[in-house]
């Protein structure tokens, strides 16, 4: 495992600081800023300019301040690139813009000042990945909410994610992540093996699986013929009968008392544009047996957001 951790966040000053941790901690895991401003009058085109997760001059927590930054270097194909995001504070803390630009363009820092962002080299391929477009409440409301960081590097095909839910549990309340599919899932030829995602929903079955609501994206036949960035949702198993097998339907193991995880698999729909397999997520899989969220099972090796299973630290109580 190579992961770099940020858990058991509770009750931040701001909404911003799981943002500006999140950027902390893609540092710490080897990823790189590579422009920066902070919404007043600091700009750097070459690296970090915010210092803080708070307001005033290097301040997160500014109206307009933004950071790009980039994956972390090495991995093997198609898992390496030059992917990068950028994130930029609106007019309250919980409100961002979150854009992608793909493994084979980056953002041209040239473009960018202390409160707008930078443009794309190829500026098609910079797409936002939150459920529509600008300034998008991709956090909670409150700061009554506990958070989780991981970021993986090389090691991990640059799995990240901050997941926030409420203090004392409940669902999901705001995220951020790039989830990586398993090479032998994805299609041939397939240039972007990621969905990302930014949004305050849940992650609950019943709101990933309907393709009407936008909650992860990724290209489709990134590089390919179609080379179209869509939304994309995950699929449920069900029987014959429509009953829901995963998740939540098949219970614990009666071997040992655990609920197992079964892959995550990634589609769009047919009758939709660009319809097709992306692939089965990595590191997120449907349990078994429906938990709270913010619970750990297996040692400590998996905790439970939702719907989903995520790998856990394996030795971190988290907070709920």
């Amino acid at each position: 495992m190579a992961y770099s951790d940020l858990l058991n966040n509770v009750s931040p000053a701001s909404q911003a600081s799981v943002i500006y941790d999140l950027k902390e901690t893609m540092k710490a895991a080897g990823y790189t800023v590579q422009g920066s401003g902070d919404g007043i009058a600091a700009h750097s085109a070459v690296g970090d300019v915010i210092t803080s997760a708070g307001a005033g001059a290097g301040g997160m927590n500014n109206s307009t301040a933004w950071f790009t930054i980039r994956q972390a270097s090495g991995g093997a194909a198609p898992y390496s690139g030059t992917r990068e995001w950028t994130f930029q504070r609106g007019s309250s803390a919980n409100l961002w813009q979150c854009l992608y630009s793909g493994p084979d363009t980056t953002f041209d820092q040239s473009t960018g000042t202390a409160t707008t962002l930078p443009t794309g080299v190829v500026p098609a391929d910079i797409k936002n990945f939150t459920n529509g477009s600008g300034f998008i409440a991709i956090l909670p409301g409150s700061t009554a909410f506990t958070y989780q960081i991981r970021v993986g590097d090389s090691a991990e095909d640059f799995h990240w994610y901050a997941i926030c839910y409420p203090n004392g549990g409940g669902n999901i309340n705001g995220r951020v992540g790039n989830i990586p599919m398993t090479s032998d899932s994805i299609a041939t030829g397939e240039g972007d093996p990621y969905i990302v995602g930014a949004s305050a929903n849940s992650l609950l079955q019943a709101t990933i699986t309907s393709i009407t609501a936008a909650e992860f994206f990724g290209w489709q036949g990134k590089n390919g013929l179609i080379d179209d960035f869509r939304q994309i949702n995950t699929l449920r198993l069900v029987n014959s009968a429509g009953q829901i097998i995963f998740p939540d339907g098949s219970g614990p193991n009666p071997e040992n008392g655990q609920s197992d995880g079964v892959c995550t698999y990634w589609a769009r729909q047919g009758g939709n544009v660009a319809q097709g397999l992306k692939g089965a997520a990595q590191k997120v899989k449907w349990t078994g047996t429906d938990r709270t969220t913010g619970s750990t099972y297996d040692t400590l090796n998996f905790i439970v957001f939702d719907d989903t299973v995520w790998e856990w630290d394996g030795s971190t109580v988290p907070s709920v």
